[in-house]
């Protein structure tokens, strides 16, 4: 699947979350290594075989998986990510994922102005590790996911840097940050199916305050979801 530039982009996200983003003006990059999926940023073993297979005549098979594996540890350790889905509507699994109780909201732009939005590149997530596409390039591994994910219909901002804390035994980093402004790059925000009336009032006032650029007429773009139409009978 090739995005189109003018593709609606998700992100579902808490209440706090929301907040916090339109306060601080910032994009949260999560650590690979503390994503969900214990494969994140992992080749399978069918694509070490190939790996090892392409190794040089000198090296040993076990030199080159010593290898790989140091690699990909280092890597997992320097990428960060920031997760979207491309859609035209709403997603209901994705809303009970990452918005588990009703005071979540989904912030939406489209792909062509979350791509100018950052300095980073903007990948769409491959679903179904490829042999033909092995490769221990840090953008390749951070955007292939395993098919049974493929609902998601994720498009990652990846961030390659070595935020290492030094005073963690693993060197491990919860996440990481940039500069990036609501007002300018957000469309839309959608509020949970089930949100209750006053959670729409509290964002509607919460976008006014820290966000005023991001209404039409004086009256802040936050929308009921679709979800939350009643039936005709």
């Amino acid at each position: 699947m090739t995005i189109a530039p003018n593709a609606r982009v998700w992100r579902y996200m808490s209440f706090a979350k929301f907040t916090s983003m339109l306060q601080l003006k910032q994009l949260w990059f999560s650590s690979a290594e503390l994503l969900d999926d214990k494969w994140e940023v992992l080749p399978d073993g069918q694509q070490i075989n190939v790996l090892i297979n392409r190794r040089p005549s000198s090296r040993t098979a076990e030199a080159t998986l010593d290898a790989i594996a140091k690699t990909v540890k280092e890597l997992r350790q320097k990428i960060f990510i920031n997760c979207w889905s491309a859609s035209e509507n709403e997603s209901h699994a994705l809303w009970r994922i990452y918005c588990p109780s009703s005071e979540g909201v989904a912030i939406q732009t489209t792909f062509d102005r979350l791509q100018k939005s950052v300095g980073l590149p903007v990948l769409e997530v491959k679903y179904g590790l490829s042999e033909a596409d092995v490769s221990l390039d840090a953008h390749t591994l951070a955007t292939q996911k395993r098919s049974m994910f493929a609902y998601e219909q994720e498009v990652r901002i990846v961030l390659v840097h070595d935020y290492s804390d030094p005073k963690h035994p693993d060197r491990k980093t919860i996440g990481a940050s940039i500069d990036w402004d609501p007002e300018l790059h957000l469309e839309n925000i959608w509020l949970h199916p089930d949100a209750p009336f006053w959670f729409a009032e509290t964002i509607t006032e919460t976008v006014r305050r820290l966000a005023p650029k991001l209404s039409h007429d004086g009256i802040p773009r936050v929308w009921y979801s679709q979800m939350s139409s009643s039936p005709p009978f």
